[in-house]
């Protein structure tokens, strides 16, 4: 269900954009706007419509008092007041939002606002769908091993399929943040104090905090501000968060791109996780690594199954080269799919390269319908 959100003041250039904006935005299927010069006529409007619980966002040449009058003081409506100071930009910054910052970022701090002062139910989920949210991992048991790549690659052809994505990073420190600079950068860390304030409203503020990328088509949640922040996070923390989210339905994938390092959080995501996509290369050592902490965590790993796999791993070599895969296959790695080794990525002036390969793109997707299909292992 929508949540009507009524826009009064005298500027009409700013309610133009506004209304654009959730119109023909990601917050069309979340908001309902009406725009009106004078509370008069926006309380007009709402005596007609006394069902709607209306969130009131008024300029400030407009008193609070004015807004009351017109509505009543038993209006069961949230009103706030747009501030030309930037500090009452906080959540904890009582009625005001900040006027001058990006529509995406002021809508979302509404909505989260309004859902902590109303202490009802969050907006509605524009990402729910019939069935179950699959829950892929992509992990390594060695670093440099290009699991962020892989991972947004990922996430931005399931979006360019139509499905919505939501895309998450626990490790301590992700190199995926040099392509989400648009979000709020504590969104991680704030969906982590509502899970321990609240579990059962987790759904809600991960639906409200989660930022689409504007050039990729997906979701996420920007990375974890510190490493002490990251590896004080607990197995059942993660466990819980990442079943709760998927449990909600508000998107058709929860990808989580996981830190090689065997902490408590990546095995509360292994365990969480429907599929782990494990990345080894064509190298003694790695391969080491990788038996011997696929050793460790087999308890974990062989909890769920799938048709096409006796276990919920699936190996994939990366940086691969051509030629026979014999070594892999000697510390007993069933090879799922190949990727291609990319030589100008041993030097990357911009992120966005990571994305923009041919070759690389190619063979995800490739990958992405033998899963879709349920294939073997090569």
């Amino acid at each position: 269900m929508k949540r009507l959100l009524i826009l009064i003041g005298p500027d009409k250039e700013f309610a133009s954009a506004m209304e654009r904006f959730i119109r023909e935005g990601e917050y069309c299927d979340r908001l309902n706007i009406r725009s009106f010069t004078h509370c008069e006529h926006a309380g007009t409007f709402m005596n007609d419509n006394r069902g709607e619980s209306p969130v009131i966002l008024h300029e400030e040449t407009i008193a609070d008092e004015e807004v009351i009058r017109w509505f009543g003081e038993g209006h069961n409506g949230l009103v706030y007041r747009l501030s030309e100071t930037p500090e009452y930009t906080d959540l904890t910054a009582g009625n005001r939002i900040y006027r001058y910052q990006p529509f995406r970022t002021m809508l979302r701090d509404l909505l989260l606002r309004a859902a902590e002062q109303s202490g009802g139910p969050g907006p509605g989920k524009t990402g729910f769908r019939s069935g179950c949210t699959s829950v892929l991992a992509v992990y390594s048991a060695f670093g440099g091993s290009g699991k962020s790549v892989l991972a947004l690659n990922m996430a931005t052809q399931l979006a360019a399929q139509g499905r919505k994505v939501l895309y998450v990073t626990l490790e301590a420190v992700s190199s995926s943040a040099l392509l989400m600079k648009d979000g709020p950068p504590d969104s991680f860390s704030r969906l982590l104090y509502a899970w321990r304030k609240s579990r059962d409203r987790t759904a809600d503020y991960a639906d409200l905090l989660q930022c689409r990328h504007p050039a990729y088509g997906f979701d996420y949640l920007a990375p974890l501000p510190n490493i002490r922040e990251a590896d004080e996070l607990q197995e059942e923390d993660v466990s819980g968060l990442v079943g709760r989210i998927a449990d909600s339905g508000i998107c058709d994938v929860l990808l989580l791109d996981l830190d090689s390092v065997v902490q408590p959080r990546t095995l509360g995501a292994l365990r969480a996780s429907d599929i782990v996509l494990w990345l080894v290369t064509q190298d003694a050592h790695a391969l080491y690594k990788t038996r011997k902490v696929l050793e460790a965590m087999k308890p974990i790993l062989s909890m769920s199954s799938m048709e096409s796999c006796t276990s919920k791993s699936l190996f994939v070599v990366n940086k691969y080269t051509g030629g026979d895969l014999g070594l892999v296959k000697e510390y007993d790695v069933a090879v799922f799919e190949t990727l291609p080794y990319i030589p100008a990525w041993k030097t990357v002036s911009d992120p966005a390269d990571w994305l923009g390969d041919p070759v690389f793109a190619a063979q995800v997707g490739h990958m992405l319908r033998r899963f879709s299909e349920g294939a073997e292992a090569l």
